[in-house]
């Protein structure tokens, strides 16, 4: 992107305006920090999808990588209020169904805001709920249908999978890993270019799907490749000294990181051209549970936001739960259904 810079009065204006929008320019008047050929501030978002993607000062990024639509794949699980691996109490020590209603929530929100901002972006929220009590799932129901988002609702059979798990020592684990399982494998065979995988306990900030998507494009257009983004800003990033990556995404900071949980955006190229490392995290128990993604990272770059997109709503003191610098509790009090 080219910027001419002005502050002359307005009748110039006009004339720069039409000769920058003949030549495909952006102009930009420093006196009030505004774009005039477009009429917006320049903190309104400059973007549009498969078209521009600008970060001021640093231009438009060339856009190599179209995206065409967005499956969102929300697992619920509400039966047990134990954390998966460990007997502690989550942060806010509520039932497991009220962060599940909750995440749920602040996912829809996200949806709602992500078609005001791209228009005609076809997005399909896939719910795959383990064995809720039916008054779990019709309130899981009525918040989707009250926001009027487009979902569809499944129940988990886990005697599908049961038999090819290669463990069967742990009964909520093998649960656990068909719900992966099943995600993954309607993921595979849909039409949807980005797959969002989110797990029941993660609360997200109203941007976080706006931000994730345009970066994925800024992002994967820059390195010429797929990549995967992972919304949360985990506290085990910075137990250790690491030498990264820093990018530029929509309008926060993207780390390069080596390791993540089970909730990230990926492309469905992605997930077929590595379908074996997915494959062998679900079919085994390893410790930790996602030393396949870490393996995989090393083929294909990881990034995750600074500040935090999601927090993990996992225990207190775990270094996988609560991001730095956001103000988690009123987000939370904010996605009451």
């Amino acid at each position: 992107m080219k910027k001419i810079k002005i502050n002359q009065n307005s009748f110039i204006k006009k004339i720069l305006i039409k000769a920058v929008r003949k030549l495909g320019f952006e102009l930009i008047d420093q006196n009030n920090l505004t774009v005039p050929t477009s009429e917006k501030k320049l903190d309104d978002s400059l973007n549009i999808l498969n078209e521009k993607n600008i970060v001021l000062p640093l231009g438009e990024v060339n856009i190599k990588r179209k995206v065409e639509n967005l499956l969102i794949i929300f697992r619920s699980f509400t039966n047990e209020n134990n954390l998966l691996s460990q007997n502690k109490k989550r942060l806010f020590e509520k039932e497991k169904k009220e962060y599940t209603l909750r995440s749920l929530n602040s996912i829809c929100n996200n949806i709602i805001n992500l078609k005001k901002e791209i228009k005609d972006f076809n997005i399909l929220l896939k719910i795959i709920d383990d064995n809720s009590h039916e008054s779990v799932t019709n309130q899981i129901k009525k918040i989707c249908t009250d926001k009027n988002i487009s979902f569809e609702i499944s129940n988990l059979d886990t005697n599908k999978y049961e038999s090819k798990m290669k463990f069967n020592n742990n009964r909520r684990m093998l649960a656990h890993n068909s719900h992966i399982f099943e995600s993954k494998n309607f993921a595979i065979n849909s039409d949807f270019d980005l797959l969002y995988f989110v797990e029941d306990d993660y609360l997200h900030d109203d941007d976080a799907l706006i931000e994730m998507v345009y970066s994925y494009q800024r992002i994967s257009s820059q390195l010429n490749d797929e990549i995967v983004l992972c919304p949360a800003d985990y506290p085990y990033l910075y137990v250790n000294t690491e030498h990264t990556q820093n990018l530029i995404g929509y309008k926060k900071h993207w780390c390069k990181v080596n390791q993540s949980l089970c909730t990230y955006l990926i492309s469905k190229m992605t997930l077929k051209k590595y379908w074996n490392y997915y494959e062998d995290m679900f079919l085994n128990n390893y410790d930790p549970y996602e030393k396949p993604l870490h393996e995989l990272y090393k083929n294909i770059n990881c990034f995750s936001p600074m500040p935090s997109l999601s927090i993990h709503l996992t225990n207190i003191n775990s270094i996988y739960g609560l991001s730095p610098l956001k103000d988690w509790l009123k987000i939370w009090e904010k996605n009451k259904y």
